[in-house]
């Protein structure tokens, strides 16, 4: 009874007006270098608007301001967070307000793309240290910004253990809330979907003679159904952040646990390719309503883990300084109970559906997974500052090694016939008892690099070289014992220039490659546990960059080239092989600031040309990459009539792809977010109201992410109250 008069009154208070003011709570950056004071309550760097801040982190570079940055690079801040984040896809709806990046995940999982590059939540950083997150429905409550670089990034940021994929298409980075000058006492109430209730508490606190001392911490409760029919998303966390600023050094401790258990919520398809051969499919079945429930009885993905993140810095004198960066992630997936691959498979233009390929043996049904991943991550490194004359000069050497293990084991359970229909959403198996599952070693990877990076400054130019050493170990196991092992290494440079005429122009070009040690082939593939070979990936991108009077306009062209990484169908299963070269050219504007008197604007847009090349026998060479689009872009504004009511609407807009080698093009779509914001008091306690509406019109489409086909997410309406206490 308690619980249910504690959900109306949220309802209640969030459905009086909505939200507008998010004080903003800067904090410094622990990622490299620079030991400021600590921002009091507002971010000093934040454009006007507060969505995107000018300062941000880049790896081994330290702290910079965008425009001192020879790559490019969004910031996006607390309030970006906070009034684009949807409380059931938070990662996934505040990513897309970059224009390089490109949604496609889910409630489910965190899978996004930079620059046509898939990527996940495993991809991402946390305060600098790679491989902390999952791909499942990744946290943002505790972060104080997120940093997206584009780009590959070895040379910037070390060795890195990858899952899947790799981190080509750039660097997604975590900031996590501090402690500020001012005491802090938020707690926020949060109502979505169909009964989805949340609950978040931030506490910070800084103590000691000079305040050297700061402790933050965020918790969350999140439980009840999505705007997804059948879909309850339950879960746990808290983050505790513990600072302390010295005379001479800084340091940051990041620990976080969070348990969250997801039901139901399938949105993954794919085309079944002998029915596209035969003609039982002669069309892209049209998207059916997104509210549709395609769970089935049992289907459940259960996580819990912890991540602990350290940053240090110690100065050795005026100059030099060395640096510690560390990191662990213990993650226990307990149940991955879904199809084969995860994904249904359309059988005909009626929208029957098989849990996956209808081939014989075990690789239809259902699969029931259970996995232990640790994580490990160590970077020590040096840096000092020179000058000679009129030139300036910026030195950083830094050594890394990091370790994954995953113990996991896969149950394929063949219940017969396993079927459903796209439009009716009534999927069954017929048989819902699920075996236990005992994990087993199943892959080890280790890595090791070492980085310089060497900036020289003489007067209006500067000059960047850096060069990364990295050497990988991978190691593929079968009942725990291993099967093969695979070790590679490469050198990787980057270098770039940068020309600034005046403060409000940078003018640059650059060159930067990235080590993919060879990924192992996983577990919904019939060649699992095979290592593809390693390859590299490579980046040139020239661009300029404009800040005048609160507005700044990014403008680059770029060419990334990386090894072909291809499902193919074959007559006994699906594989994942190594084919060609996959190319993408492309064009990235981003305009973000202060359009006028009360209105603010976040806006961008990407043409992407993708291709293939160099396939075997010249197959594929000069096609569109399937699932590419070749446009897609963002238009944000918040419009502020006085300094307690907010407007905002965001335009996100996703052309036309080819899917299953060009047979048939997903359609373009054109979805819209609105809210308005409030600000009040009660009883002398600041108070936030919000209210944001996602995919306003209720549009059903399809999001293609190579040949596989995402369900858009319904209409969600989020209530919001948070208390300054």
């Amino acid at each position: 009874m308690n619980r249910k008069k504690k959900f109306l009154t949220a309802a209640v208070l969030c459905a009086l007006a909505s939200t507008g003011f998010v004080m903003q709570v800067s904090a410094e950056e622990t990622l490299t270098h620079d030991l400021d004071e600590v921002i009091v309550e507002e971010d000093r760097d934040a454009l006007p608007g507060g969505y995107v801040s000018t300062k941000g982190t880049s790896g081994l570079l330290g702290s910079n301001n965008v425009m001192d940055v020879p790559f490019t690079q969004m910031n996006l801040t607390a309030k970006n967070i906070e009034d684009y984040g949807d409380p059931t896809l938070a990662l996934d709806s505040i990513l897309r307000n970059n224009p390089g990046v490109r949604g496609g995940g889910t409630t489910l999982h965190n899978d996004f793309s930079i620059r046509g590059i898939t990527v996940n939540g495993t991809s991402t950083y946390v305060n600098g240290i790679p491989g902390l997150m999952t791909q499942f429905n990744a946290p943002t409550y505790f972060a104080e910004r997120i940093d997206i670089t584009t780009g590959p990034n070895s040379t910037l940021t070390g060795t890195m253990p990858t899952y899947e994929n790799s981190f080509a298409g750039g660097i997604v980075n975590f900031v996590s809330k501090k402690a500020t000058d001012a005491p802090i006492t938020r707690y926020k109430q949060t109502f979505s979907g169909k009964g989805h209730f949340g609950e978040y508490l931030d506490i910070g606190r800084r103590f000691g003679k000079n305040n050297e001392w700061g402790v933050r911490i965020n918790t969350e409760l999140q439980n009840g159904e999505t705007s997804i029919s059948g879909e309850k998303i339950n879960a746990q966390g808290i983050y505790a952040n513990i600072d302390h600023i010295g005379k001479n050094s800084k340091t940051n401790l990041l620990a976080g646990y969070r348990h969250l258990d997801i039901k139901g919520g399938a949105r993954w398809f794919a085309l079944y390719p002998s029915a596209i051969k035969s003609g039982a499919i002669s069309k892209l079945p049209d998207a059916p309503d997104s509210s549709t429930d395609y769970g089935f009885e049992g289907m459940e993905k259960e996580s819990k883990g912890y991540i602990l993140a350290l940053n240090h810095e110690q100065n050795l004198s005026k100059d030099w300084k060395v640096f510690l960066n560390a990191g662990l992630n213990n993650n226990d997936l307990d149940k991955n109970i879904c199809g084969t691959s995860s994904r249904y498979t359309i059988i005909n233009d009626a929208g029957d559906l098989m849990l996956n390929w209808p081939s014989s043996g075990a690789y239809g049904g259902v699969f029931t997974t259970k996995n232990h991943t640790k994580t490990q991550f160590a970077q020590i490194g040096i840096t000092g500052n020179s000058k000679f004359g009129d030139f300036e000069n910026t030195v950083t050497l830094a050594a890394d090694k990091s370790w994954r293990s995953i113990r996991s084991k896969t149950q394929r359970v063949n219940f017969g016939l396993i079927s459903g229909n796209l439009y009716e959403g009534n999927v069954s198996v017929g048989n819902n008892t699920f075996p236990s599952v005992d994990e087993a070693l199943s892959s080890k990877s280790s890595y090791w690099g070492a980085s310089i990076v060497d900036t020289l400054n003489y007067g209006k130019a500067s000059l960047m070289v850096g060069l990364h050493k990295h050497q990988a170990t991978v190691e593929s196991y079968s009942s725990g014992k291993m099967t093969k092992s695979t070790t590679s290494d490469a050198t990787c440079p980057t270098y770039a220039f940068m020309y600034k005429p005046n403060e409000n122009i940078s003018l640059y070009a650059s060159h930067a490659e990235n080590f993919d040690q060879g990924s192992v082939v996983g577990g919904t593939y019939k060649n699992k546990n095979e290592i593809l070979p390693p390859s590299k990936v490579k980046q040139n991108e020239v661009g300029i960059k404009y800040l005048n009077n609160g507005l700044l306009t990014s403008l680059s062209a770029f060419s990334i080239k990386q090894a072909n990484n291809i499902a193919e169908d074959r007559p006994d299963g699906n594989y994942l092989v190594q084919n060609g070269e996959q190319e993408y050219k492309g064009i990235e504007l981003s305009v973000n600031g202060r359009l006028a008197p009360k209105w603010d604007v976040m806006a961008g847009v990407m043409y992407l040309d993708a291709k293939y090349n160099k396939t075997a026998k010249g197959a594929s060479d000069g096609k569109r990459l399937t699932g590419q689009a070749n446009w897609s872009g963002v238009l944000g504004l918040e419009y502020h009539p006085d300094k307690d009511w907010t407007v905002l609407g965001r335009m996100l807009y996703m052309g036309a792809a080819p899917i299953n080698d060009a047979a048939f093009e997903v359609p373009s779509y054109t979805t819209f977010d609105v809210g308005v914001n409030y600000k009040t008091k009660i009883d002398q306690v600041p108070v936030k109201f919000s209210l944001m509406c996602y995919n306003l019109t209720n549009k059903d489409y399809w999001m293609a992410r190579g040949d596989s086909l995402f369900l858009s997410t319904p209409r969600t309406v989020a209530l919001s109250a948070t208390f300054d206490i």
